[in-house]
Parts: C-alpha cells; sequence; structure tokens
C-alpha cells in the first residue's frame, strides 16, 4: 500500500509542487484578497501537519504521539494549503503500486487529508486533491485510491467505491473443518525480520488477481506485522504453514483484543487481518490453527468477497457474514491507466467508445476508444459521438471490475447509445476476481 521510499521529484514536474494563487475574502471584511498556496511540507513543518491530521480524526496530538507515528512520515509525500503562510489543510500521498492480473501498476494512496473547522466550506480540501491529481500524473501514478467513512466527498473528485470484502465472525467452538483428515505440514509463527518467508507467498497469491498491493519491505514490517496506525506499534502475530518439505505455501496475520463487559466479564477475540493459503493444505491448516485458538469468544476474520471459508466448514450458519465496503479508486491518468491493464483470460478482441467528464483533472475529458487486442488493452482519443458516457468516478469501478459497465447503465450510472455497446464493455473491462482491499493505509 505505501511504498518503501519516495519516487524521486522530476526537475519538470516542479511547476506542480507548490501552487499560488488568491481567494477574494467576502467583502463585508473590507480586507485584501487571501493569498493561497500549495507546496510540500518542509520537515520543520511536520509538527504542524501532525497537528491539523490529530485534530481531524480525534487522535493524540502531544509530541510524544508523533514520534510514535513518525514511520508514516518516511513512507509518503505530505502536501499543504496555506492561507496567508499558515498551515490551513493537508494530505498525504503514498507511492505505491496495484496488482491487477499479473501487472503491478503505479498507484498513489491518499490519506491523512484534514482540514482546521475553521477554514472548511471554502474548497480548502479540493483544491489540494486537484493538485495532488496533477503531481500524481507528472510522477507517472496513473491509478489513485484512498479510505474514507465519507465516500461523497471524494466521489465529486472523481474517486468511486471500487473494492469490497466481508467480516466474517464465529465462535471457534462452534465450527469444524468440513474435511476432518489430517492437513500435510505444520505451522509456526515468524518475527517481522522473517518476513521473506511469506512475501513470496504473497507474491504467487495476489499478482494474478485484482487490487492487492505490491509489498515491499518496510510495507511488510510497518503495516503487517505490525498495526500502522496503533499508536501502541503493537505487532501483529504471524504465523506460516509450510508442507511436509518445508516449503511456506500459507500464512495467516492476526491479533487479540480483550473488552471488559460492565458485568466484568471480559470479551476477547481474534481478529484476521489476512489469510493466504495456496493450496487445500495449507488452507486447513490454518483454518485449524485459527479454531485452536478457542479461549477467544469470537474469530473475525477480514476476506475476499470470493472467499470460501463457509463452504470448508461443517457449520456455514453458525457463520456471521458482514459487508463492507473497501478502497475507492480514481484514473489519474485514462490513457496510461488503462495501457497498464491487462485485459482478464480469454477476453475477446474488440472495442467501444466512451465520453468521459472529469472536472478535476481534465486532461481525461472527452472520448476515449477502449480496445483490447491480443489481451492487452489501450484507449485513445476519439472522434465523434461515444457509446457510453459516465463519469470519472463509475468509470473507475468499471476499470477493476468493480462495476460491469451493463449494471452501470441500467442503474443510471452511465447512458449508452446502444445496449450492445454496454455489453461489449462488458467482456472487454472483465476481471478474472473481484477487487480485493487488502491493505489499509
Amino acid at each position: 500500500m505505501i511504498a518503501a521510499t519516495l519516487l524521486p521529484v522530476k526537475p519538470a514536474s516542479f511547476r506542480l509542487l507548490a501552487s499560488t494563487f488568491t481567494r477574494n475574502r467576502p467583502t463585508s471584511y473590507n480586507r485584501p484578497a487571501v493569498f493561497l498556496e500549495i507546496r510540500p511540507v518542509p520537515p520543520d513543518e511536520l509538527d504542524r501537519f501532525h497537528f491539523l491530521v490529530s485534530y481531524a480524526f480525534s487522535s493524540d496530538r502531544a509530541p510524544e504521539a508523533r514520534e510514535r507515528m513518525r514511520h508514516t512520515e518516511t513512507m509518503g509525500q505530505d502536501y499543504a494549503l496555506y492561507e496567508d503562510g499558515e498551515m490551513v489543510a493537508c494530505l498525504r500521498l503514498f507511492p505505491t503500486r496495484m496488482f491487477i492480473h499479473g501487472a503491478s501498476i503505479p498507484l498513489s494512496g491518499v490519506s491523512h487529508v484534514a482540514c482546521l473547522p475553521e477554514h472548511r466550506r471554502k474548497g480548502y480540501v479540493g483544491r489540494l486533491l486537484r493538485h495532488a491529481l496533477g503531481v500524481m500524473r507528472e510522477e507517472g501514478q496513473p491509478l489513485s485510491s484512498l479510505w474514507t467513512p465519507h465516500p461523497s466527498l471524494y466521489r465529486r473528485y472523481g474517486w468511486m467505491v471500487a473494492s469490497a470484502a466481508y467480516f466474517y465472525r464465529f465462535d471457534p467452538k462452534e465450527i469444524a473443518p468440513a474435511d476432518a483428515t489430517p492437513a500435510a505440514g505444520s505451522s509456526r509463527r515468524i518475527s517481522e525480520e522473517q518476513w521473506p518467508a511469506i512475501a513470496a507467498v504473497y507474491s504467487r497469491f495476489a499478482a494474478p488477481r485484482n487490487g492487492y498491493l505490491d509489498r515491499d519491505e518496510l510495507w511488510w514490517k510497518e503495516t503487517v506485522f505490525r498495526r500502522i496506525y496503533d499508536e501502541k506499534r503493537r505487532p501483529n502475530d504471524v504465523a506460516v504453514w509450510t508442507d511436509d518439505g518445508g516449503e511456506p505455501c500459507g500464512y495467516v496475520v492476526y491479533h487479540s483484543e480483550r473488552d471488559q463487559r460492565p458485568d466484568g466479564h471480559d470479551d476477547t477475540k481474534l481478529v484476521v487481518e489476512e489469510l493466504i493459503a495456496l493450496d487445500g493444505s495449507a488452507y486447513k491448516g490454518l483454518l485449524r490453527y485459527l479454531l485452536s485458538h478457542d479461549l477467544a469468544g469470537e474469530v473475525v476474520l477480514w476476506a475476499r468477497a470470493d472467499e470460501p471459508l463457509p463452504l470448508a466448514v461443517d457449520e456455514p450458519g453458525r457463520i456471521k457474514m458482514e459487508h463492507w465496503h473497501g478502497f475507492m479508486l480514481r484514473l489519474v491518468d485514462v490513457e496510461q491507466a488503462i495501457a497498464a491493464r491487462p485485459a482478464a483470460i480469454g477476453a475477446p478482441d474488440g472495442a467501444f467508445t466512451v465520453h468521459l467528464t472529469d472536472a478535476a483533472a481534465p486532461w481525461n475529458q472527452g472520448a476515449w476508444r477502449i480496445e483490447c487486442s491480443g489481451g492487452r488493452l489501450s484507449a485513445a482519443r476519439a472522434e465523434g459521438a461515444a457509446g457510453l458516457s459516465t463519469d470519472a468516478a463509475a468509470f473507475a469501478a468499471m476499470y477493476n471490475g468493480y462495476l460491469r459497465p451493463t449494471e452501470a447503465v441500467r442503474s443510471g450510472l452511465a447512458r449508452a447509445s446502444d445496449p450492445d455497446v454496454a455489453a461489449t464493455a462488458d467482456r472487454i473491462l472483465a476481471v478474472d476476481s473481484p477487487p480485493h482491499p487488502a491493505d489499509f493505509f
């Protein structure tokens, strides 16, 4: 989700790194125009950045709290909007990459978006987001994603909910694997210094799928073996499953939580952040490993929309499923994003045209011819009327297969000149697996 090192700033990009403009005050103030500037946050202003973010998200504002979160400062680039020289709004960009059908596509994660309450409703966050899109494009990141409890805000600027997952909740004493035979292999817990043992398993599993991030060492250590925004920096437990030859073929990432009830008793649950298995023995073995934590009153598993868990246990009715939306996605550069995404296995050759509206990234505005040829996709400017019409947000969800074009038309998120056009777009933009929000940032 977050790259270990920042992308180098190219000289040609400098014009996008700092923007200045003015905003007229209300005439009743009888004061000169406000001077606004957007620019990268220098090291000596990171205390102010931390204050804005911690104030906005009701977290600890103390200097020592910033120290506990300092690892995030090395993982991204901070930008801020200044009003008359004072930082009043900010965001952080995490340069990383996302897997789709075996391709590792550059992506910029947007996080730490904050604005002081006395400066809200002035359009400052919107200015920051538009500026960030220009930076991403210059830096060669054709995709962007973010997590938010307020999708309506970011949808206005071209991001769209484009992934989903489930929380599976069950009492480990109430279910068992449907296959009662022993699993071939064994489990062992590992430390963060042993991260390569599971990174190879992860890459084999995640790369051909959709929505997983291309993790590096820093990401493994700071967000998998630890919880990225936990102010106590508590570690996760990680157990790897190896086959009879000692080869890793699966792993599970988890931690325990304890809540005290009003009656004085404790509620303990095992929170499973990731379960990866390359074969049936690893899946069954890791499931048995989780069920052995039977002192916990509940196991909570964050899993894919197509997770087979309910079919792999003897009593699927005792598993509760809670649907959650995942990351939002945006195409920063339509031409580059389409070219970077391989087609699904067996996708037919063909083409369709789509007209996009994109006020926040005007270089995407207009008609595009999307073509599939030999398993590769491409986009080129088109003339004349387009078969589909939609906005940048809805098209982002079509791009990674979360929203089928025919369903976009049926629900009013897109318009089609002919039903066959949307059906063709369905086949060209089809995916081999649903997008999974594996990593939070």
